[in-house]
């Protein structure tokens, strides 16, 4: 395992973000959490989506984006921790990353990561580990062991 190393322990609401102090040493150093992504679709949506006209006949029909309102917000999460990511390695914060996320947020995460990140990503396991202790964590990471 290399030297200065972070590890993203992330779901689509809450990300915690920690230094590998040791092979067997985790220790928190950030967290970051996104409520609107707890929230249902219907709490996120003002109103109904627009309304549009066909271009002959004059029928009128709803217009509909092709994602949830839920969806939206766990992009917007994955686009702010790839951002955060990107702007701590930046300041040299770490060299060597490894991501344990949600498959559904782990997904979007690879779509918003800065390739310069990309290439540090050391390991990714798509699970839901926020709920853990680091002790409990260390446990679930084959990298760790």
């Amino acid at each position: 395992m290399k030297k200065n190393s972070w590890l993203l322990v992330a779901n689509s609401s809450l990300a915690r973000i920690f230094k590998i102090e040791t092979i067997h040493s985790l220790v928190e150093i950030d967290v970051l959490e996104h409520p609107e992504s707890r929230l249902h679709n219907l709490d996120l949506v003002s109103d109904k989506p627009g309304r549009g006209f066909e271009s002959v006949g004059g029928q009128r029909h709803g217009l509909e984006n092709g994602t949830t309102p839920k969806q939206d917000e766990f992009l917007i999460f994955a686009r702010k921790l790839g951002q955060y990511l990107k702007t701590a390695f930046q300041q040299k914060k770490y060299e060597n990353l490894y991501i344990a996320a949600s498959p559904t947020l782990l997904g979007l995460l690879r779509q918003s990561l800065h390739p310069s990140i990309s290439k540090i990503v050391s390991a990714e396991i798509d699970k839901d580990m926020t709920h853990l202790n680091p002790h409990e964590m260390i446990n679930h990471l084959p990298f760790m062991a």
